[in-house]
């Protein structure tokens, strides 16, 4: 299948499960009910912080121009922002890795007026970040799963018993976990000697030291961009992280196009419907009901179609690989 038809796929299948939305209404209307995790304690140290730092330059920073005396009070202007809308409590929202829609981390200044609970040092703050990220990434995984049970194609098991699906939840956990824990020590070992170059190309020139780090960010993109079906065959296929990598790098290497045009378009929907929702929760309770029920269908839609479409790409480089042994 083709990207549109991909997408097609997975909203017929979606029509007839409505059932896979509940997850993530679930967790919206957590979101919605429970008071505010935040951290501004945290950041207002970091504010004072800075504020001494600048006011130690003294001179030193009023001769480098109006624009960065200005600098301290553009800081604390974010952070505020940052302050008042950040909450802990979004990480159980696993967007990135598992696709799990939710229309308060979309639109993270929509509820005004909630009671707020605050966390004041460190340990307990990335305690706590530590603790809700890996329960969000549970929940991911539980979603992903549900959606490639119903999605009739893959290697894994679909119909089965609650506890070995409750099994194969903690698998496809204690992988994930894995695989983060593996891409943190690579991106490590690449930012470590390259921070070391820019720095000395900084010295020497800085449009030197600019370019390099353009170079880093590109190649972090990149990696990311290899690794897009990684998460998708540690579920639908029952991979190891080993193999659910490989099996990604080759994939995204035989259909670099499609994956890109796939990317592409599906992240312009989720930007266009969040844009759109925007303007639609401002009717009251009946718009925020329908905004959450038409976020979670637009992410949960795509999210079945990016499984259709890795599958489907699959059987293709399958059949291309077949046909170039036998035409050798």
């Amino acid at each position: 299948m083709g990207i549109i038809d991909s997408l097609s796929a997975g909203y017929r299948l979606l029509a007839r499960r409505l059932d896979l939305l509940l997850l993530p209404l679930l967790l919206d209307g957590l979101l919605w009910f429970t008071p505010r995790l935040g951290i501004e304690p945290l950041l207002g140290r970091f504010v004072a912080f800075y504020a001494d730092l600048f006011a130690q330059l003294g001179e030193t920073a009023d001769a480098l121009g109006p624009e960065l005396a200005d600098l301290p009070a553009q800081v604390t202007q974010v952070m505020d922002s940052a302050g008042s809308s950040f909450n802990l409590f979004d990480l159980l929202v696993n967007s990135s890795l598992y696709h799990v829609p939710s229309l308060l981390v979309a639109l993270p200044g929509l509820k005004t007026g909630q009671t707020s609970w605050s966390v004041a040092s460190f340990f307990n703050a990335g305690s706590s970040a530590l603790l809700l990220g890996l329960t969000g990434l549970l929940l991911g995984v539980a979603y992903m799963n549900l959606l490639a049970r119903a999605v009739p194609i893959g290697e894994g098991e679909k119909n089965v018993p609650a506890s070995r699906f409750a099994t194969a939840l903690l698998r496809h956990w204690l992988r994930s976990v894995g695989f983060i824990l593996a891409l943190f020590l690579l991106l490590l070992m690449i930012y470590i000697p390259t921070a070391v170059a820019v720095t000395v190309l900084m010295l020497i020139s800085p449009a030197l030291g600019a370019g390099a780090m353009m170079l880093m960010g590109g190649l972090v993109t990149v990696i990311f961009f290899y690794l897009y079906f990684v998460t998708v065959g540690l579920v639908l296929d029952n991979l190891t992280v080993r193999a659910a990598v490989m099996r990604s790098i080759v994939l995204v290497r035989h259909n670099f196009w499609p994956t890109l045009g796939f990317f592409l378009l599906t992240n312009l929907i989720s930007v266009g419907i969040t844009l759109l929702l925007r303007q639609l929760v401002t009717g009251g309770a009946a718009g925020l009901l329908i905004s959450a029920l038409g976020n979670a269908f637009v992410g949960t839609g795509l999210a079945l179609a990016l499984l259709i479409f890795y599958r489907t790409r699959l059987l293709v480089s399958a059949d291309r690989m077949q046909t170039r042994q036998k035409q050798g």
